[in-house]
């Protein structure tokens, strides 16, 4: 999900542990927003705060919908998976508070690139949608945990909206899977049948016709999304009704006939994941991540996160912006001014033509009473469904009905901007500062001593030229210390040797 930067004058207190700072998506369910959670001992935590919409607080159905995302969500424990931290109610409407995750959608990545005459490098289209399946095919194994009703059983977890904009790629290079809102498993309530509409473009043949789908319904939807960003333009595209039927009838291009020098093994795992039947797919999800990985491998083709991070600060700097000094490569400090090469000759016919503003990657936008009768349902269903559409840019204050500000507002050093990521000066001096010397006067308390050695001992304190390089330290009070030092030992010296002579 791509978020904007602008924070609104004054945060808002939500409960008794959060502060809502921004609003970052609307779907058809709920409201999503950027929150600070403050607690003791200076702990402050960024967190995203998802809120059921108030007028659907009424239907118990929709809780219940709701609550199953908390649910799922609460078991699942995988670094390419949303984690959910909370789940509570503020007002009588349920809210979840889940991880923030600083990146975009992988939709709007494909976009980005393409605008920027350097698609996704096939490479790192892989290696995402490897780590995609990683995480699928984790929690299509969860089991209950103990002592749950379910404690070892399978839960037959199944996304059911796995899509681009559901893919979030960090800033770190690591992809993350999200909204679990119309997700399926063993241990929630019966649901009202049809009731599991995605995206049509990215939906499984069986799913499209409303049929029983299980967890090769998401390798099929993955299988989408993976022919998408490696052969650059969008797979069903089209009116509602011809969707659904090339579905329904395994009508797929493969890749080769868009591009002919396109891998063949490659092409292999796309087109066993694409399989019309269930049975035909992959049996799981992590022997299509396997595969993958294999393929990469045997290919010598390199990626991971480290490298999908230094391609996306390169897209920022194409786009005007700076690369992070930490993320450049060793091997391109040489040839920082160089253009790189992003296989982009691969995606050129792809691009948008002068005259045509949207681009082969830009989405079909289907007309939702369209969709409907082409999947046979209610409209205000289908609508239900819809995954939330992120606040594009500065979309202003924040929409929900919520309290003024309260007087406790947190200090002002905690909503503070972060230095500068070059300011490094500031932190050096930070680390000098707190080091005030003691007060050394108190030397003069050896004078008295009578059984000082022969005076052979004094050179000891007369070589105190070691104050030379203190005296180079730049806080000037640190030599007043030095000083009274060296003082003190010259009068014990003098009244030593007067009491020797």
């Amino acid at each position: 999900m791509t978020y904007a930067q602008a924070q609104p004058a004054a945060p808002v207190q939500f409960g008794s542990r959060y502060w809502l700072l921004r609003p970052l998506a609307t779907g058809g369910m709920a409201e999503i927003y950027l929150a600070r959670q403050n607690a003791m001992a200076g702990f402050d935590k960024e967190v995203v705060i998802k809120r059921l919409k108030p007028e659907l607080a009424s239907d118990p159905r929709i809780v219940e919908m709701f609550l199953d995302e908390a649910r799922i969500g609460a078991v699942l424990n995988h670094p390419n998976i949303v984690h959910v931290y909370d789940v509570d109610e503020e007002g009588g409407i349920p809210y979840i508070a889940m991880e923030y995750i600083v990146g975009e959608e992988l939709n709007e990545l494909c976009r980005r690139g393409l605008g920027l005459g350097r698609f996704l490098p096939l490479e790192h289209a892989v290696e995402l949608i490897r780590q995609a399946a990683a995480g699928m095919g984790y929690f299509h194994a969860k089991r209950g945990s103990e002592g749950t009703a379910f404690a070892g059983q399978g839960l037959d977890i199944v996304h059911c909206d796995i899509s681009p904009t559901n893919l979030l790629v960090t800033e770190d290079g690591f992809l993350k899977l999200i909204d679990f809102g119309i997700a399926r498993s063993k241990d929630q309530r019966p649901r009202e049948e049809g009731m599991i509409p995605g995206k049509l473009s990215y939906m499984s043949p069986e799913q499209a016709t409303r049929g029983v789908v299980d967890y090769r319904s998401d390798i099929f939807s993955l299988g989408v999304v993976l022919y998408e960003i490696t052969v650059g333009r969008r797979l069903f595209k089209g009116p509602a009704h011809e969707v659904v039927r090339r579905l329904t009838e395994g009508e797929i291009e493969a890749p080769t006939f868009v591009k002919r020098d396109f891998p063949g093994q490659l092409e292999g795992i796309i087109m066993r994941a694409l399989e019309r039947h269930p049975e035909s797919r992959y049996p799981s999800a992590y022997d299509l991540a396997d595969d993958l990985e294999g393929f990469l491998r045997e290919a010598r083709l390199h990626s991971g996160p480290v490298r999908i991070a230094r391609y996306l600060d390169e897209l920022a700097e194409a786009a005007g912006g700076q690369r992070r000094p930490e993320l450049i490569a060793e091997s391109d400090l040489a040839k920082i001014d160089e253009e790189l090469d992003f296989d982009g000759k691969m995606f050129d016919g792809y691009q948008a033509a002068p005259d045509q503003p949207k681009s082969e990657w830009d989405e079909y936008q289907e007309a939702d009473a369209e969709v409907a009768a082409a999947l046979g349902l209610e409209l205000e269903q289908l609508r239900l469904m819809r995954t939330p559409v992120p606040h594009r840019g500065d979309d202003g204050e924040l929409s929900l009905p919520l309290p003024a500000p309260r007087d406790s507002v947190p200090e002002p050093a905690t909503w503070a901007p972060a230095p500068e990521p070059g300011d490094i000066t500031a932190r050096r001096e930070r680390q000098v500062a707190p080091t005030p010397m003691p007060p050394v006067a108190v030397a003069p308390a050896p004078v008295p001593a009578p059984i000082a050695p022969p005076p052979v001992a004094p050179p000891a304190p007369l070589a105190v030229p070691a104050p030379a390089p203190i005296a180079a330290a730049p806080p000037p009070r640190s030599l007043t210390p030095v000083l009274v030092l060296g003082i003190s030992a010259g009068i014990a010296l003098g009244i030593l040797v007067s009491r020797l002579l």
